[in-house]
């Protein structure tokens, strides 16, 4: 009774209607109940408008296809999809709350920000909707995993495990499908020929990679501001780098970057600088553990013409509670693709790939040139998982945690391994690297012996390594729990604060040596040309140009005037300008990378 009164009401609403799916908009109440929140009905017809069209409304057929299908397996009853619009920031899946007094325990719905963007920027809602609801078909399809493995945090560009990035590689790939849908929102359509956001993304990860492989960067913008530009630049990755497959090669690391006995700057390269497609290319066991190239591959499978063009019979359909005839090209594609993971209960990229040919062998040849082509001539690898822990190298929690300030144990496999990993082994450098990674897939550690140099000490530091993950993996990690915001934008705070004072006291130094005054008087310039300086070389402009300019525009022309009118003539007016450029110099040259 409880469900036909919210269909009714909804229906009166306009968020549902008789003829198409189900979208059911939520509140929160504050309440919980039992461990669940207890939420509350809601309308909002500017979410309804544009979730109703587009790659969302698609979605939400595909939500009912999957339920039907379940459900015919034994499962529940097919419920609408839910959405919440919280006060939470991102975009998040969730299982199970309370509907006034009704129990949804059992039930999904999908939790994003109130105040998302709704269409025509990377990571709006019209995109994130069906990115979360897609971690909801793909966990009800394949269950709930409990394999632990890598305790790298995810992004799209950074090599985890194969759990990991098929997850968030198959919810990734909704993100292009909704760009480019011919039903979407223009606006948003208008994303993919939008040149300017594409090359301010690249843009940004150039600057950034400058910074990085620079001798000299102690105080760059592009880290110093990581957090504030780094997001945006992210999501417009799943749209630009997915469709070219460039998660498929590497970055360029310099070889001296690998040298310095820290390769968290080549780690950090590694992982947010996307590759050169026609640059160095990564080992297949690298690509299907890195969401972006997961992403790119689900991409290119649901576009298959000969994969879509490929029906089934009436009877494969009828298990979804629907027709051929119903069943539009890209559809048929999803749920051949919702039958081979529902009934091998798939949660990897190899064993979907190897399902999917015993499901529907007539298509092998079409997945296997379309997996060639994508994984760049090589095949999925085969081999099994050996994870390593390396205590002696120490990675940021979160790619935002650029200066560490959550250090954690850095773990990788050793068939997925990259240069960066490797040569972070006490006792191996690069071409001893380049000569592991050569001879892998490896069986067993023991197999490293036959590895020219390769001693019995460095296969002893690999044992102790498998030990100790171990010990972690026991251990039950939290990744969340280590998500403090705090401890991780304090480092920034207390970094910028050293900056500052240097800054201001090589400033102030440089100020005397032009121009001669008390103290006091040094003090305060070098601290105002700091204050002045750095803020702008962070905020304005990716080079030290604003740094020298802005402090000289604030005081130094000031000052110059004052001089001038003061002792009517030109040499003091300089002197004052030429001391203030001298205070200036400090805080650009720690802005700008050089060498």
């Amino acid at each position: 009774m409880a469900l036909i009164i919210c269909a009714v009401f909804l229906m009166s609403a306009g968020v549902l209607s008789a003829d198409q799916d189900s979208l059911v908009l939520l509140k929160e109440t504050g309440q919980v109940r039992d461990g669940k929140p207890v939420l509350a009905l809601t309308t909002d017809t500017a979410v309804s408008k544009i979730l109703s069209r587009g790659l969302a409304a698609r979605c939400l057929r595909l939500f009912r296809y999957q339920q039907v299908y379940l459900q015919k397996k034994g499962g529940p009853p097919p419920e609408p999809a839910y959405l919440l619009l919280s006060s939470r920031q991102g975009g998040f899946p969730c299982y199970g709350f309370f509907l006034g007094d009704e129990d949804k325990r059992h039930a999904a719905y999908v939790d994003l920000w109130m105040d998302s963007s709704l269409t025509g920027r990377f990571g709006s809602m019209d995109q994130i909707f069906p990115h979360e609801l897609g971690h909801i078909i793909l966990t009800r399809l394949a269950g709930v995993s409990d394999i632990l493995q890598s305790n790298q945090v995810h992004a799209i560009g950074v090599r985890t495990d194969p759990y990991t990035a098929f997850d968030e590689g198959f919810a990734e790939h909704f993100q292009v499908m909704a760009i480019d849908d011919d039903d979407a929102d223009p606006s948003t359509r208008a994303l993919a020929l939008d040149t300017e956001r594409r090359e301010r993304a690249y843009g940004n990860l150039r600057a950034y990679g400058r910074e990085l492989t620079a001798r000299w960067s102690p105080a760059g913008r592009w880290r110093m501001t990581f957090p504030l530009w780094f997001s945006e630049t992210e999501q417009a990755l799943r749209y630009h780098a997915v469709k070219n497959n460039e998660f498929a090669s590497d970055a360029a690391v310099p070889q001296w970057l690998l040298n310095t006995g820290d390769p968290y700057r080549a780690y950090l390269l590694e992982n947010v600088c996307v590759g050169d497609v026609f640059g160095p290319r990564k080992t297949a066991a690298r690509m299907i553990s890195t969401e972006g190239f997961v992403s790119t591959l689900f991409y290119r499978f649901v576009t298959s013409q000969a994969l879509q063009q490929r029906r089934r019979d009436e009877a494969f359909y009828a298990q979804f509670g629907t027709s051929q005839a119903d069943v539009s090209p890209l559809e048929n594609v999803y749920l051949k693709l919702f039958h081979a993971i529902g009934t091998h209960k798939t949660r990897d990229l190899v064993r979907l790939v190897d399902a999917y040919k015993i499901e529907f062998p007539e298509e092998a040849g079409d997945v296997d040139a379309l997996l060639k082509e994508a994984l760049l001539g090589q095949t999925l690898p085969a081999a099994p998982a050996i994870w390593l822990a390396n205590d002696r190298f120490q990675t940021g929690t979160t790619l935002f945690d650029q200066l560490r300030g959550l250090r954690r144990t850095h773990t990788f496999e050793l068939n997925a391994a990259s240069l960066v990993d490797l040569v972070s082994v006490p006792g191996v450098d690069r071409p001893l690297a380049e000569s592991i990674l050569k001879g892998s897939p490896y069986q067993t550690i023991d197999d490293l012996r036959s590895v020219p140099g390769v001693t019995p000490e460095i296969v002893s530091t690999f044992r102790r390594m498998a030990a100790e993950m171990g010990r972690l993996q026991t251990s039950k990690w939290s990744m969340e729990e280590d998500l403090q915001l705090g401890a991780i934008l304090y480092p920034y705070l207390w970094y910028a604060l050293g900056c500052l004072v240097v800054a201001a006291g090589l400033g102030a130094s440089f100020y005397r040596i032009v121009r001669p005054v008390r103290i006091f008087r040094l003090i305060l310039n070098g601290t105002g040309a700091a204050l002045v300086g750095l803020p702008a070389g962070w905020l304005y402009f990716d080079v030290g140009f604003m740094s020298l300019v802005a402090p000289l525009l604030l005081f130094g022309v000031p000052a110059a005037l004052w001089q001038l009118i003061r002792c009517r003539a030109w040499r003091p007016a300089a002197r004052a300008a030429l001391a203030w450029a001298a205070a200036s110099l400090p805080a650009a040259l720690m802005v700008q990378p050089l060498l």
